[in-house]
């Protein structure tokens, strides 16, 4: 009985899982997000590229007595509700929302009463 053969072949079993396993690992590392994510924070997160044209608009609004995230949640939650939003970056820190709206399809007025109704002040900048 020749039992070399059973043993290289489970020692030979065991290098590609290896394999694999460092591979895996070199690809999470490949793609890990740095620690420092602040330069991510962009001042102006829906700038528009230059030339291209489009149906969207985005409206700054300064809004008044956001505390914490849950506020700013509460905040982009209404924005999100009024028909013509597309979407919304809501900052407690800053006391300011973004808003992208459909071109002709919202006014100001309209988002700043949904603000106001989810119990926060808030005005056009």
């Amino acid at each position: 009985m020749n039992t070399n053969k059973y043993l290289n072949f489970g020692y030979l079993s065991l290098i590609p899982v290896t394999f694999g396993i460092i591979i895996s690992a070199s690809v999470v590392n490949a793609v890990t997000l740095p620690q420092d994510n602040a330069f991510c924070l962009n001042p102006k997160p829906y700038e528009l590229a230059e030339g291209k044209s489009t149906n969207e608009e985005q409206i700054e609004l300064k809004v008044n007595g956001m505390t914490c995230g849950a506020c700013s949640k509460a905040v982009k939650s209404a924005l999100l509700k009024v028909t013509g939003v597309t979407d919304a970056v809501v900052s407690h820190d800053e006391g300011k929302a973004v808003v992208i709206i459909e071109k002709g399809k919202v006014k100001a007025d309209e988002i700043i009463k949904a603000v106001e109704n989810a119990g926060f002040s808030a005005s056009k900048k």
